[in-house]
């Protein structure tokens, strides 16, 4: 079977978007967006609190949540449809972000009044807010569900002991997903089974490893470009700036190699061979009951588009586009701000604390 139609939109070329960016401007955006990167790994307790308990989007979390909850409880759910509901919720949030970003960068009309900006800002915060929620429904075990619950859970019930049957066979599988991919949250009744988790959990670990080394394909993309020992962040925005064409091949993919500062150091060390997926399939398949060899195909073709949702989503959002564009819009925004509260900003907005960055703006634009 052929899962593409259910993919992620494709990422554009980045070479547009940077011929409208002025270059004075691109090392305070990649100076910001790095220390943006690192806050969501150091405190990301406190990133995670913050949207857990976002007032504006509760509504919206809390049936996205059920969403997912309600198709990973179900009996024999059918994937395809789950999944192509999901790239409906997915494309159409994309799609608002997309139409913001475009006036951010065409539409000057926005910065005629305050008032206008406000507006503005009001509606960026709740669309990016939501889009938030598709970040850490695909990329975190620290939330409550996972967008690839359902297609984990289908793959546990594929493997499981052939004894285990109806009810107990789906509540089972149903509890060792939610343990393997989201343990903060979840609680097992007295007599629960370990053996089931830790034997999936064992069998399936090789295959995350092989979609960990897939999403780190930036590595080796950026090990072809030169590096010397004394280079800084704003030596490779200059580079770009001045030779794009030599970039072009990572440009075009969506990616703007600045924000991916780290992993372009990294890429110059060598590293071990990356586990193939046929090897780790093989792992995943060894306890798979043949009766139900094709519910196993389906989630496995499905869990590589779910990776491919993450990947799409982490170089759209952390290493591409709305990284550009969203600084370009902060650090207009940043020159409208009182000097008292300039600060107070963007230590909020490079938190993605959109609402707390919003209320700093309906308060102190001068």
């Amino acid at each position: 079977m052929d899962f593409k139609n259910y993919n992620p939109p494709a990422l554009k070329s980045l070479i547009p978007v940077l011929e409208n960016v002025p270059s004075d401007l691109l090392p305070w955006i990649a100076e910001k967006h790095i220390k943006y990167l690192d806050d969501r790994i150091h405190k990301i307790v406190k990133l995670t609190d913050y949207l857990a308990n976002c007032d504006p989007v509760e509504r919206e979390r809390k049936e996205f949540i059920a969403f997912i909850e309600n198709w990973t409880k179900k009996d024999n759910a059918d994937l395809l449809d789950y999944t192509k509901e999901y790239q409906g919720r997915y494309t159409s949030i994309r799609n608002k972000v997309e139409s913001q970003c475009e006036t951010i960068m065409k539409n000057a009309s926005i910065w005629n009044s305050n008032d206008t900006l406000k507006n503005f800002w009001k509606d960026f915060a709740y669309v990016n807010e939501v889009d938030s929620l598709f970040g850490m429904f695909l990329t975190s075990g620290r939330w409550y569900v996972n967008a690839m619950l359902p297609v984990v859970k289908t793959l546990i019930y594929t493997t499981l002991p052939n004894d285990l049957k109806g009810n107990e066979r789906n509540e089972t599988s149903y509890l060792v997903a939610r343990r393997v991919i989201t343990p903060r949250y979840t609680t097992v009744p007295k007599g629960y089974n370990h053996s089931c988790e830790r034997r999936f959990a064992n069998s399936f670990i090789p295959m995350l490893q092989y979609y960990d080394r897939k999403l780190l394909f930036l590595f080796e993309i950026l090990s072809k470009y030169n590096y010397f020992p004394s280079m800084t962040l704003n030596d490779l925005v200059t580079d770009i700036i001045y030779n794009k064409k030599e970039y072009s091949n990572v440009l075009m993919q969506g990616i703007y190699p600045p924000f991916a500062w780290h992993e372009f150091i990294a890429s110059q060390k060598p590293r071990k061979e990356s586990l193939t997926f046929e090897a780790a399939k093989k792992r995943l398949e060894k306890n798979l009951d043949e009766n139900y060899r094709q519910d196993f195909e389906t989630a496995l073709g499905l869990l590589d588009v779910f990776k491919e949702y993450e990947l799409n989503y982490n170089n759209y959002n952390y290493k591409g586009k709305f990284g550009l564009v969203s600084k370009v819009f902060y650090y207009k925004t940043y020159q409208r701000i009182r000097d008292d509260k300039k600060e107070e900003f963007l230590n909020a907005i490079l938190l993605d604390g959109f609402y707390e960055a919003l209320e700093i703006i309906n308060n102190n634009l001068i």
